[in-house]
This record gives C-alpha cells, sequence and structure tokens, in this order.
C-alpha cells in the first residue's frame, strides 16, 4: 500500500517538474506573439511620466542607467527623480550637471524636438513610517500634471535599451492592458557560487512568469495608465508601505485589471553577493511577498514544498533498497536537461551580449545536473522567512507591522561623498556639441605662407671638399603673410567657426587632404637637383641642408672591354658625377648588368684594367655560376711558380702598379687560374666529393662544396669528406 500511494505521488512531482518546463518551452512562442501584438511600441504614443527612486551612486551603473533613460527612443516623455536628500550622491551629480536645485528643480531640453521634454528633481526628505522608497515616489506624485497619461516607474539599478519606454507601455497605449510590467535576470558578475545559485533562482521564476492569473508587478519596470492611478488613489494606497509593487498589484486585479508582462523586455542585472548579502537579499524578497501578497507567497510554499518532499522520498526510498526508486530520478533527470536546454534558448534569445551570454552560460552546470539541489535551497531560504518580519533594505533596517504600517529601526547616519571623476550625462555632451558650430568668433586675419627666392652660396668649409659653384643658387624659402580670411572677401557671409577664441583643432579629412588653400612647396625632381649623391639628396629632402650643385671636372669616363662605363679621377681630384636621370639611379642601385659602381679599395679589377659591374660581382658570390676564371702569365705575377697539384691561399697578383688579392690559386701543369677572394665559403671551395675542383675540367655543377676542416687552413692540402657507412648518410 505504501508502495502505491509513494509511486502515485512520486507521478504527481513528475507532472509537476513537466509542467514547468513546459512553461519554459511556451516562454518563447507567446513572446513572438506578443511582439506582433504590440510591436515596437511606437503607435499611439501618449505623454509619459517615468518616476526613477535613487539613492546613492554607483560609479558603474548609475552614469549609465541615466544616460539610457534620457534617450529613449519614445516621443514625448518627462523623468522626475525623487531622493531623501540634496546631500545624497545622485542628487549631488544631477544637480551639478543639469545646473539645477530646490530654488530651480525643473531642468528643461532646448530642443523642442526632443523626445525628452523635461528632467525634474525632487528631494523627499527622510522617511519614519514608511519604506523610503516610497516615501520618495508619493513627494514625487505631487510633480504630475493632467497631461501626464501614462505613469511608469523605474529603478536605477537596471541596465535599459532606449526602446525599454516604448515596449514597457505598448499595451496601455494600445488598450490591450491597463498596467505592464516586466521582470529582470540575474548576471553574475563573477562566478562564484552564490551568484551562480541566485541567477539559476531568479532565472527559474522569470521563465516561470507571464501568465495573466498570476502575473504581478514588478517595481524596477512597470506602468500604469493615469485613469487606473486616479481610481486606485495610488499616493493613499502606498502611504504608510514599505513596497510599492505588489501593494499596487493586488488592489488593481481586485478592481479586475489585467497586467501584461512584456516577454521581449526581461532586464538584465549585474549582481555580485557574499553568502551573507545572498541570503538577506532572498529573503527580503519573500518577506515583502510574505506581507503583500499572500496568495503568491502560499502557493509559492506549496509548489518548493512538494518538490521537497518528493526529493526527500525518493533518497528515502534508495536508502531503505526500494529499486523503482530509480525511475522517477531517471525520468526527473530528462525533464531537468530538456527544461535546462529551453531555459538556454530564452536568455539566447533575449540578450545578445556575448559577455551576458558567457556569464548565464558559466552557471548551467547547476541547472542540468544540480536542479535537487538549488531547489532545496531556495525551499530553505522560504522557510526561514515564515516567522521573519524585519528586512534591512538599502542601508536601513524596518519593520513590517502591516501592510500599511512600517517602522523605521535603523538608518545609517550621513552621506556617502560623490565619487571624484564621475562623467556627465552623455545627453549634456551631445547637447555641448551641437552648440559649439553655432558659436561665432571675431574675425581674425588668417596666416598663409609664400615661397619667395633667396640666394645661398656655400660655406668655404664645404668647398675645401667639393666644388661648388661660384653663382648664387635660388632655394625656396617661406615668408609668413597675412591675408583676408575667406570669411573677409566681398560677396560671402562670414561663416561660423567652431570653439570660439581659437580655430578648431579637428578638421574633416577632406579639408586636410584635399580642400587646402595651397598646397605644400613643391621640392625640386631629382632631374632639377642634377646627379647628387645618396647622402647629399637625403640631407636636402630632410630640409637641413639646402641643395648645393656640383660643377662636372671635365674629363671622359673609360670604358672597358664589355662597354661598362667606369670612373676616373680628373686632374683635381673629384670623382666624374655623370648626371642621371631618375631610373638610370634606380637601374645603378640594382643588380643589371652594367650598373655603375664607384672605385674603392675593395674593388674587384679584371686583367684588362676594367671594373667588373654590381651584377658580376654578385655571380661571383652565388653558387649558380662558377667563379670568374682569368688566365694570367708568369710576367704579370709576381707570385712564385706553384708546383703542380699544390693549393694556397692569400696570395697577391700584380696588374700594373696595384696589387691585386687572389683568395685561392690552383696550379694545373702550365698556367695557374685564378678567382676573386670572397667571403662566401661556397664560391671558394673546391668540391672533392663531386669529383670536380668547382666546375673545373667538367661541365656539370658541383654537387657539395663541403670539404674538411684541414683544407680550409693555409698551406693545407685538400682532403675528401669521410664517408659514412651508416644508413642515414650521416658521418
Amino acid at each position: 500500500m505504501i508502495e502505491h500511494t509513494l509511486l502515485i505521488f512520486w507521478g504527481i512531482w513528475l507532472l509537476l517538474i513537466l509542467v514547468a518546463a513546459c512553461r519554459v518551452l511556451l516562454f518563447l512562442f507567446l513572446r513572438r506573439q506578443q511582439d506582433k501584438l504590440w510591436g515596437d511600441g511606437r503607435r499611439n504614443q501618449q505623454p509619459v511620466a517615468v518616476i526613477v527612486a535613487a539613492k546613492g551612486f554607483d560609479l558603474q551603473a548609475t552614469p549609465r542607467f541615466f544616460d539610457s533613460i534620457f534617450a529613449q527612443d519614445y516621443s514625448n516623455y518627462r523623468v522626475i527623480v525623487c531622493f531623501e536628500s540634496w546631500n545624497d550622491p545622485v542628487a549631488v551629480w544631477l544637480a551639478e550637471h543639469l545646473e539645477a536645485g530646490p530654488r530651480n528643480p525643473v531642468w528643461t531640453h532646448p530642443d523642442l524636438d526632443h523626445g525628452l521634454r523635461s528632467v525634474t528633481l525632487v528631494c523627499s526628505g527622510a522617511a519614519e513610517f514608511e519604506g523610503q522608497k516610497v516615501h520618495n515616489q508619493i513627494a514625487a506624485f505631487k510633480d504630475l500634471t493632467r497631461n501626464d497619461a501614462i505613469i511608469a516607474f523605474a529603478d536605477a539599478d537596471i541596465v535599459c535599451g532606449s526602446d525599454w519606454l516604448p515596449k514597457l507601455v505598448a499595451p496601455i497605449n494600445q488598450g490591450t492592458h491597463p498596467l505592464s510590467t516586466t521582470y529582470r535576470w540575474l548576471i553574475p558578475k563573477r562566478p562564484s557560487l552564490p551568484n551562480q545559485l541566485a541567477s539559476v533562482i531568479n532565472g527559474s521564476i522569470t521563465t516561470q512568469g507571464g501568465s495573466e492569473l498570476t502575473n504581478v508587478l514588478w517595481g524596477g519596470s512597470m506602468a500604469l495608465s493615469r485613469q487606473v492611478f486616479d481610481e486606485l488613489d495610488v499616493p493613499s494606497l502606498l502611504s504608510g508601505s514599505l513596497n510599492d509593487d505588489l501593494r499596487l498589484s493586488k488592489a488593481a486585479r481586485q478592481q479586475g485589471n489585467k497586467v501584461a508582462f512584456v516577454r521581449s523586455l526581461i532586464l538584465p542585472t549585474l549582481i555580485d553577493f557574499n553568502w551573507r548579502s545572498f541570503f538577506e537579499f532572498v529573503r527580503r524578497q519573500y518577506t515583502q511577498v510574505k506581507f503583500f501578497s499572500p496568495i503568491l507567497y502560499t502557493g509559492t510554499n506549496l509548489v518548493l514544498g512538494l518538490y521537497a518532499l518528493g526529493a526527500l522520498t525518493i533518497v528515502a526510498a534508495l536508502i531503505y533498497g526500494y529499486f523503482y526508486a530509480w525511475i522517477p530520478i531517471a525520468a526527473a533527470y530528462v525533464i531537468d536537461q530538456f527544461r535546462s536546454l529551453a531555459r538556454q534558448q530564452v536568455y539566447l534569445s533575449l540578450f545578445p551580449e556575448n559577455g551576458i551570454r558567457q556569464k548565464l552560460f558559466a552557471a548551467s552546470w547547476l541547472e542540468h545536473m544540480m536542479t535537487p539541489f538549488w531547489m532545496l535551497l531556495h525551499w530553505a531560504l522560504l522557510i526561514s522567512t515564515w516567522t521573519q518580519n524585519r528586512i534591512t533594505w538599502a542601508g536601513i533596517r524596518y519593520q513590517i507591522i502591516s501592510k500599511s504600517e512600517t517602522k523605521v529601526l535603523f538608518r545609517p547616519p550621513g552621506t556617502q561623498p560623490l565619487p571624484a571623476g564621475v562623467p556627465g550625462p552623455a545627453m549634456l555632451a551631445a547637447l555641448l556639441d551641437r552648440r559649439r558650430p553655432q558659436a561665432t568668433q571675431p574675425i581674425r586675419p588668417a596666416v598663409i605662407e609664400t615661397p619667395v627666392e633667396l640666394t645661398y652660396t656655400a660655406e668655404p668649409e664645404i668647398a675645401t671638399e667639393v666644388t661648388a659653384t661660384e653663382a648664387p643658387v635660388a632655394i625656396p624659402a617661406v615668408i609668413r603673410e597675412e591675408v583676408a580670411a575667406p570669411s573677409e572677401l566681398p560677396g560671402e557671409e562670414p561663416k561660423a567657426i567652431s570653439h570660439p577664441g581659437a580655430p578648431s583643432a579637428t578638421l574633416p579629412l577632406t579639408t586636410t587632404f584635399y580642400e587646402r588653400s595651397r598646397p605644400f612647396p613643391k621640392q625640386p625632381t631629382a632631374r632639377e637637383r642634377g646627379g647628387l649623391s645618396a647622402l647629399e639628396v637625403a640631407l636636402t629632402k630632410s630640409r637641413v641642408l639646402t641643395p648645393i650643385h656640383f660643377r662636372i671636372p671635365t674629363g671622359t669616363a673609360s670604358v672597358g672591354s664589355k662597354g661598362q662605363k667606369t670612373r676616373t679621377r680628373d686632374p683635381l681630384g673629384l670623382p666624374v658625377v655623370p648626371v642621371l636621370s631618375v631610373a638610370e639611379m634606380t637601374l645603378t642601385k640594382t643588380r643589371i648588368e652594367g650598373g655603375v659602381r664607384p672605385p674603392d679599395t675593395t674593388g674587384r679589377p679584371r686583367p684588362d684594367g676594367s671594373i667588373q659591374s654590381t651584377a658580376e660581382l654578385f655571380k661571383t658570390k652565388t653558387r649558380i655560376h662558377t667563379a670568374s676564371l682569368h688566365r694570367t702569365s708568369n710576367t704579370r705575377s709576381t707570385s712564385p711558380s706553384l708546383p703542380t697539384g699544390s693549393a694556397s691561399q692569400g696570395l697577391n697578383v700584380t696588374q700594373g702598379s696595384s696589387q691585386v688579392p687572389l683568395s685561392v690559386q690552383q696550379s694545373t701543369g702550365e698556367s695557374i687560374f685564378t678567382w676573386p677572394a670572397s667571403r662566401s665559403y661556397a664560391a671558394r671551395r673546391p668540391n672533392i666529393g663531386g669529383g670536380n675542383l668547382n666546375g673545373i675540367g667538367s661541365p656539370h655543377p658541383a654537387l657539395s662544396s663541403r670539404v674538411s676542416q684541414s683544407s680550409r687552413i693555409a698551406g693545407g692540402s685538400l682532403e675528401p669528406r669521410p664517408v659514412n657507412r651508416s644508413p642515414s648518410g650521416r658521418p
């Protein structure tokens, strides 16, 4: 009999879990229907008064909240900010930037076409027999006018977009519901266990809402029509109460009014709890539900108690050894996975921000694997509020005597100062940016730089090294002239100049690059300067030295055996500098055959006295072409003859009156073959393993140029590389 009773009870327990999972799945379907019915809230927009009860100042949340509230995409609304004292940090911040105060508490938007019409600051004073938030709101109700067709409420810690107000009041504007609300989704700042538990428990409550039979208002974001506001006499209704939303929900439902729950407007709220603040937050919420919505409190106790009782009986049956207890456990596990995936799709559709998704996804392990744990914790926290009537809210300790009577037990002395370096509202910054182009200043003469011709004569010390022209050379210079600004020209109206007192520091790109009054002074080209060395050209371009024109000494350049130009020295001892074009200068710097290379001590002369070109020199240093070998006779060489088969390094060959160092000489019987010295081992090491001597005696190129270490020593004989008998080929 007991077994059958347990099976029936476990069946009801599983049915409760399945219904909760189906409600999560229906959330997306019902949200699409609401979006089709209400749209984006741009139709039939009536004037709205947004009441914001603020206390304290959060450096991250408060400026962001007011920036979003002041920039709502709504045609006609005004904001009423109510607080306890003018010394409150949020009051100091708003009064300073809006230039408002006790004598002039209203700031009016200068743009008549803007949706935000005004911002009103209301100081309520300290509450004594009601909650401080309710006390602030009652003071704000006195500022309402008959033009305010809708009254909306917002908490200063929510994160909302520019479409928050249109979507919130869309059911009221279209006449489907007289009251509307939404709810929050707690987002953990840190992946700590208290934050993740609070996020999961709050998410389970958020996705269960939406039914018109159980909907209640949430004070962080709610709105009601002016007709309902007057019928309920909200100022008298909230007098002496600690709570505003649950008290208002109960009174509205008693008169037959329906509450619209806007599913597409779930607001992300960042939290950072420790264990103590987490328990205090949950107990404060359920204590208010107990006093101001007893039916909802009773229903929550029944649902959580039924789940906890079912889970505890299953655990007891398993300990007792009842095998069939595994059946409801397996079924509940499958349903939990289904519900977790459905809830994940809900927050993915609500929050496109990747940061919010990652923070919520980090807590999904509690949804998938630890549902009994956080459900039992949720139920235990609810039980702890059965006998509780004291809560702490915003630092103030309250005792709830009844739904219309509250006692303030403790109030912290003083207020915290406003943090330093707090930015102002973005709305005011945008207005200042729009006003700057409208400001004017006295017309002042503009300064324009014009080039003039000056003369320059080279210094005597420069003439000792190079021969400069004796005639003065004209070089460009710049003189500052004052001319009339474009705005002073006849036939034109004066133009407004931003930043009064000085020209603007910011110019558009089109003005900077394409709309200049005069281009920069043109620098002479290489053809105009004549033949200058690379250093002289660099000095000229750096604007440090002026261009210097050299005299081309008389003389002709010698021509080598292959037609290459070489540089000789004239009687004055100056090199012949040919006048080259830009293309010729470029070709000189490349490895093209015939490039001109200035003479130096490290040159590579041929036996006929000509100088190798750059391309030939690089061919010599590479392993692709063989070295340039020249047959020399004994009469042109002062080095002693070498026996056949001997090798030497570091010898010199006499050409004319100079000695040219040759890196290697190898005797082959009749004559000596030489090739120029090179810093590369690849060009001067003979190949023994390949069967030839760097290509000598064989038409095939060298296969390897490795030799033993002893062959690199002067006077050493060439030895083949040791043969390795290992399969890898390594010595």
